[in-house]
């Protein structure tokens, strides 16, 4: 799955109500064959684009556009 389709696909989770607003990687089970995906997206990742904000180790939460 491409990157800009899991991005979306987690936000859609996320606002829908199905995970909460902070969540883990393990929450989601599409990204069990990505499971680092979150944390190289994640703000202060300088070589990927940033979708998330780490709250605490492993918990993050969507970035605002």
């Amino acid at each position: 799955m491409n990157k800009k389709k899991l991005v979306s696909k987690i936000r859609k989770t996320v606002q829908g109500g199905h995970v909460d607003e902070l969540f883990k990687s393990s929450d989601f089970r599409f990204l069990l064959n990505y499971p680092n995906f979150i944390a190289s997206h994640a703000v202060g990742n300088c070589y990927n684009p940033e979708y998330f904000i780490r709250i605490s180790r492993g918990i993050y939460k969507l970035k605002e556009y």
